[in-house]
């Protein structure tokens, strides 16, 4: 109980005007509307409409929950930060997370504005490391804390499939959006959907499908009618 006090007392000084409170990862999981493991690729800073700097992320994706990768055709995402620097203007804000380029990470993200966000800074992002046979992800801002440090892959994947109500999606990669046959192909993914995602893509598949059926109906009821009328007119003149 102690060392928790302390942490709290530290905070603030170890990161200045960014205060956190200690709150458990199934708290941070049911605030976030998204979810990413995947690589860290390259980030660069740009000014918002509002005049504020903000960094953005790169990263690749291997699996994720809420983005829709699948229905953007996307395995790529930026996910904003606020700071950064942009000509010769800096911003520094403490616990925005840090990472090494093709460094494997998992996000917490919050979507603001059309933008998704990270959620809770560095607090909401771990470092995804193998440890012996275990898959461990390291919270970038207290890997050492009991509480919110570390926890395993697997604990997590299953965390979020309790909260979610859905597991996390693998995300294909962009390599098949250019080749259809390969698309087609693919070996089926070993995590299934979301539930939302699952059930717009059938309403989507049948809005698709009535529409040329219906059209066609259409045309053959014409068809017909027209084949009826000459059928009549031979028929007066013979008689």
């Amino acid at each position: 109980m102690v060392w928790k006090i302390l942490a709290l007392i530290l905070i603030p000084l170890s990161l200045e005007a960014t205060t956190f409170q200690l709150v458990p990862t199934e708290t941070q999981m049911r605030e976030a509307d998204g979810i990413i493991i995947g690589h860290y690729l390259k980030s660069k800073s740009v000014k918002l409409e509002n005049g504020t700097i903000a960094t953005q992320m790169i990263f690749k994706m291997e699996k994720e929950y809420g983005l829709r990768s699948d229905f953007f055709g996307m395995d790529e995402v930026i996910v904003h930060y606020p700071g950064g620097s942009i000509d010769g203007v800096t911003s520094k804000v403490e616990g925005v997370p840090k990472f090494i380029g093709g460094e494997k990470v998992a996000l917490f993200t919050k979507s603001i504005d059309n933008r998704y966000w990270g959620l809770n800074l560095g607090f909401g992002s771990y470092k995804v490391i193998s440890y012996g046979k275990d898959v461990i992800l390291v919270n970038t801002l207290f890997p050492e804390n009991a509480q919110i440090g570390q926890i395993k892959l697997q604990e997590f994947e299953q965390m979020i499939k309790t909260i979610k109500g859905s597991n996390l999606k693998v995300v294909q990669s962009a390599q098949f959006l250019d080749n259809p046959t390969a698309f087609a192909n693919r070996a089926p993914a070993s995590v299934s959907e979301g539930k939302n995602r699952s059930i717009a893509s059938k309403n989507d598949e049948s809005e698709d499908s009535n529409e040329p059926k219906s059209l066609n109906v259409f045309w053959l009821i014409g068809f017909l009618a027209f084949c009826g009328g000459i059928f009549r007119m031979g028929r007066q003149k013979k008689i």
